[in-house]
């Protein structure tokens, strides 16, 4: 269990609180935890505000999920248009607050079922009243007793806390509040590589190859849907006024010594199947970002996607490790050489999966435990926080750092969804990128995506 008082860490900072709309009349328990919460916000000296034009970092608004014998899932209503909407305009917001949080209370103890049922859940009441993030306030025994709350993101993340609850429920939200979005900040180079070198790049094909096996060995899964959560009339109500149609899980990396760039895989809010790469769901970016943008290097004639919210990550990755040298083989692969023609981040690829590990062979890939003194809670991906982790993650690495460590391989759980892996220009790596890395998966590395650890 983490501990520690969260202001000491050099990323916190005081933020603004409101909650929206009144506590649904049914549910008991929520009023007197609410109000414990929102003190326990003020006493670590955030702002509780009464009003707000939606400029606030956090804001609570309530929903109502009837009881009954049906699974939770199916008990949770639609709101048509989203409750969201309805309660910016009833309160006069001009803007969407950066983090709106859906509360309902629940007699079901969510750490009872099984991480697919939750994540389930929650995307479900995410989906059908327009939040991306959800708390779920289990009641307890007595009237106005909570038995335990968790804490659900659109990543698949869902901690569950059973005691000191609003303290440290309080904690995970000013983590969630600190850490900014970042797949904003990007911009594109037009006709940056000609289209001769884009089309004689293998990489986009190496990527698509390495989708479909991550798709055959269980490490990706189908796009999802908005309409697999809601009714077809919000579906579609989404995807007209917020062009928003779903989203796919994980991404593939590689750096490119032809190009001398990053290829990562496009945004999967741009309805990209991960387990089916075509060259243009692929994007190119420049692996140093510039003051925290990322810059995206479109071939000639060409306008590229979204780049995958970890690019941004993943380029802090290449900018921490080391650097070395690699030359060109006959049969037109990139091989080490310490006198080789180009300059190359150690890291040579690598992917991000929402998937649990349960072990893995420490001889053949090194495991990085996250720095839980610094990064006690968890956050979503595509944040600074993130960029940040990232950068730490890989100066702790052994097999990145030290020259004698001879292992090629480098994972580490991002907390609450998911893992991280890469493969690094070492003696021995195989000559065709991911083949190596993905082999360990269901051999070195024993992995599930049907649960994934919520680590207190």
């Amino acid at each position: 269990m983490t501990s520690g008082d969260l202001t000491s860490r050099d990323w916190w900072r005081p933020c603004s609180v409101q909650t929206v709309g009144e506590i649904p009349p049914e549910s008991h328990a929520l009023a007197p935890f609410m109000t414990r919460l929102l003190a326990s916000f003020e006493d670590q000296g955030h702002v509780v505000r009464d009003r707000s034009y939606g400029d606030v970092d956090l804001m609570f608004m309530y929903a109502h999920v009837p009881d009954g014998q049906a699974p939770l899932r199916d008990r949770i209503p639609e709101q048509c248009p989203p409750l969201s909407v309805t309660l910016r305009q009833a309160n006069g917001l001009r803007r969407n607050p950066a983090h709106v949080v859906a509360v309902v209370e629940i007699p079901e103890s969510l750490s009872e079922l099984p991480h697919r049922d939750v994540v389930e859940t929650a995307r479900t009441l995410m989906g059908r009243v327009g939040a991306a993030k959800a708390l779920f306030v289990t009641r307890g025994p007595a009237p106005g007793r909570v038995r335990e709350v968790t804490f659900c993101n659109m990543e698949g993340g869902h901690p569950t806390e059973k005691e000191n609850l609003a303290d440290r429920l309080r904690d995970r939200l000013v983590t969630a509040a600190c850490a900014c979005q970042v797949a904003d900040r990007y911009d594109i180079t037009t006709d940056a590589l000609t289209a001769a070198a884009w089309k004689a790049s293998p990489t986009p094909e190496r990527l698509a190859d390495a989708g479909r096996r991550m798709g055959q060995l269980g490490l990706l899964s189908a796009p999802l849907r908005i309409a697999d959560y809601v009714s077809p009339q919000l579906a579609d109500m989404y995807e007209v006024y917020m062009g928003w149609k779903g989203f796919s899980e994980g991404m593939l990396f590689a750096f490119d010594p032809d190009l001398q760039a990053l290829v990562v895989t496009a945004s999967g809010s741009w309805d990209v199947d991960k387990r089916a790469l075509n060259r243009d769901q692929v994007v190119v970016v420049d692996h140093r970002l510039r003051e925290g943008r990322l810059r995206v290097l479109a071939p000639e004639g060409t306008l590229p996607m979204q780049p995958s919210v970890e690019t941004w990550e993943v380029c802090a990755l290449m900018e921490e490790a080391p650097t070395v040298r690699v030359r060109k083989a006959h049969d037109g692969q990139w091989v080490l050489d310490p006198d080789g023609e180009r300059e190359v981040p150690l890291i040579r690829g690598g992917i991000h999966a929402h998937v649990g590990v349960s072990s893995a062979n420490e001889a053949a890939v090194e495991t990085v435990q996250p720095d839980r003194e610094r990064f006690p809670y968890g956050f979503g991906c595509g944040t600074d926080l993130t960029v940040d982790l990232a950068r730490n993650t890989i100066r702790r690495s052994s097999a990145v750092n030290n020259t004698d460590d001879p292992r090629l391989y480098v994972r580490w759980p991002l907390l609450y969804h998911g893992e991280m892996a890469v493969e690094l220009w070492k003696p021995g790596i195989p000559a065709e990128p991911f083949r190596g890395l993905l082999g360990l998966f269901g051999t070195d590395i024993r992995f599930t995506p049907d649960h994934v650890e919520q680590p207190l």
